[in-house]
């Protein structure tokens, strides 16, 4: 029966008090995982303080063994609980399960069921001694006390190392976080050291549940000075491995204190040789990033990185950390990747080029057509005027009876009107330029320009003019038709804008770059260079007194030219007499392919 209260239960009582105190203080961050193994340890530091403050407050023998076995409900499950508050901190989550808790509870429960059964075998203490002037109960060992001692300090020490270890792998934060820990660890198990091997100032008395007072009032002080669990690694690991977004933590030093998965896979680091190196050697290979972290201020960047032969954008943000003082402490990296809007934008941006490309073929088109109209009454107007006259003149005949006009007219009839089809027929081509393409083939240039020739050969003589082939034929790529007419337009030109009489010179040349350059030079008062560009638009006509028509001839030669995939210009000083040259450039041929299309 207690009947006093001597100083050594007042200090177990006030242990006892203190570990409810810490359990209370711990309650709210008890979401952990560890942070509830951490309550039931201080809880069972409670059941055992409490036990010894009854046992030193009572004198009667068979109480103070009674009190001594209760106190082993707190004792045996304290290692149990260290341990596994300690595994849990350290993030190793993997053996904090039910089937390894159901196990380590093996040797506590036989531990309890030998302390209150001890009288019939003495495996935990084998005698009593009770010291009646200092109230002390002295204990001589059985051999489960040393199997229990082992397991305890087994368990303690694998729970101080799961600590340490973590030291590696937690940044500076948390660094602080697990010294303290260490710390408050490390008093109870020397207090304990000191009651097993009699190293003690108060012979009989156990420390070790005092010892919890200190590491109370330490866990407390890690609490309210550096936020123990207020950021606890749980939450750190959970957040940083389900970000997206790629997070890099670097110290003044610049050695990295923190990659997360989304980081590493991007750039394809090896997490156990990145973290605590450099980063200058981690990023080598990226020459962008480096920048990025060198610069002094904040920065926000964009940031493309190709991998297997594809290319993802990301945004990057560079942030300075600063300390509680307002110290810097290192900086943070956050990867975004936006490479799904990025694409889309590259997409719709190449979809506004289509467009704006269709529009001007469209208004291009619309001006082909526009043009087309005009040539079709320009070119046809002589055609059409011979088959009206000629209709009238047969008429005449007719009534004169005059075969031999009838027939020769007839036939002027039959030679325009087929000459009307066949422009109307290459004019209707030329029409669906803008939007067809026309089937290009090798084609001797040799023939089609005496098909040129042999159209506007009556010109020729009206005009007395002379014209000069330089040297031999080289074959093209390209579509005859338009060609001949390319030929006839030029060669017009050189005789309405040339000299009295046109002394006209036509050849080719291969231009480089597989092109061939063909020309007519005429022998007229020249183009001034500053009108070298208007000469190919539409409606142009630098000299409107030499010759009739609508100035569209040039402007549908280069329409022309570039849809085969040529070019066409002009060469002249703008001199009096010096005369102009106007070329076009199409694709050369082999004479192999000339060959296979004949």
């Amino acid at each position: 029966m207690i009947d006093f209260l001597p100083s050594n239960s007042l200090i177990q009582l006030i242990t006892a008090f203190t570990a409810i105190g810490t359990c209370l203080l711990l309650w709210k961050f008890r979401k952990a995982a560890e942070v509830r193994f951490l309550i039931l340890l201080e809880f069972f530091v409670t059941i055992w303080a409490f036990s010894y403050a009854l046992e030193f407050g009572t004198r009667v023998f068979e109480e103070k063994v009674f009190f001594s076995q209760m106190s082993y409900l707190g004792i045996v499950f304290i290692p149990l609980t260290y341990f596994f508050f300690t595994t849990a901190f350290s993030q190793k989550f993997s053996l904090v399960n039910k089937q390894s808790i159901l196990l380590s509870l093996i040797i506590p429960i036989i531990t309890l069921i030998l302390v209150f059964t001890n009288n019939k075998h003495g495996l935990i203490w084998k005698d009593y001694t009770l010291d009646s002037s200092t109230n002390m109960l002295y204990y001589k060992h059985g051999i489960w006390f040393w199997i229990f001692d082992i397991y305890a300090f087994t368990l303690i020490a694998w729970g101080i190392f799961n600590l340490v270890s973590s030291i590696s792998t937690f940044t500076s934060f948390y660094k602080k976080q697990i010294r303290i820990l260490i710390i408050a660890s490390l008093i109870p198990v020397i207090a304990n050291l000191m009651y097993i091997f009699n190293i003690n100032p108060v012979p009989g008395f156990d420390w070790t549940t005092v010892s919890f007072v200190l590491t109370g009032l330490i866990i407390a002080f890690g609490i309210f000075r550096y936020k123990i669990f207020e950021l606890i690694p749980l939450a750190r690991e959970k957040l940083l491995g389900t970000m997206n977004e790629g997070v890099l933590v670097i110290n003044t030093n610049g050695i990295i204190e923190e990659a997360n998965p989304a980081l590493i896979k991007t750039f394809g680091l090896n997490k156990k040789t990145c973290i605590h190196s450099n980063f200058m050697n981690t990023f080598q290979q990226f020459p962008a990033i480096i920048e990025l972290l060198q610069a002094n201020e904040d920065r926000f960047s964009d940031f493309e990185l190709k991998h297997n032969n594809q290319t993802f954008y990301y945004q990057v943000r560079i942030t300075a950390l600063y300390d509680q003082r307002g110290k810097l402490s290192g900086k943070l990296m956050v990867l975004s990747d936006v490479s799904s809007s990025r694409l889309a934008e590259i997409e719709l941006t190449k979809k506004n080029e289509q467009l704006k490309l269709q529009n001007k073929r469209n208004e291009k088109l619309i001006d082909d057509l526009d043009a087309y109209a005009h040539t079709l009454a320009h070119d046809l107007k002589n055609s059409l005027g011979a088959i009206y006259s000629s209709s009238d003149i047969i008429l005449q005949a007719i009534e004169e009876g005059d075969m031999d006009a009838i027939k020769q007219f007839s036939a002027v009839i039959k030679e325009s009107s087929a000459k009307t089809i066949s422009v109307t027929n290459e004019l209707l081509k030329m029409a669906t330029a803008g939007h067809e393409d026309v089937k290009t083939a090798p084609i001797e240039m040799q023939h089609v320009y005496a098909a040129a020739m042999a159209q506007i050969a009556d010109m020729v003589a009206d005009c007395k003019a002379t014209i000069e082939l330089e040297n031999s034929w080289i074959d093209a790529q390209a579509y005859a038709p338009w060609i001949e007419e390319i030929w006839i337009n030029l060669l017009s030109n050189a005789m309405k804008y040339g000299g009295v009489p046109p002394h006209i010179k036509v050849g080719c040349e291969l231009s480089g770059q597989g092109m061939v350059k063909y020309w007519v030079k005429d022998n007229g008062d020249g183009i001034p260079e500053d009108q070298h560009t208007k000469i190919f638009r539409k409606h142009t006509r630098l000299q409107p007194d030499k010759a009739g028509g609508y100035g569209l001839g040039l402007s549908i030669v280069k329409r022309i030219i570039e849809k085969l995939g040529g070019k066409v210009g002009v060469e002249s000083t703008g001199e009096k007499g010096a005369g102009s040259l106007f070329y076009f450039k199409l694709p050369a041929v082999r004479v192999e392919a000339l060959t296979e299309v004949q």
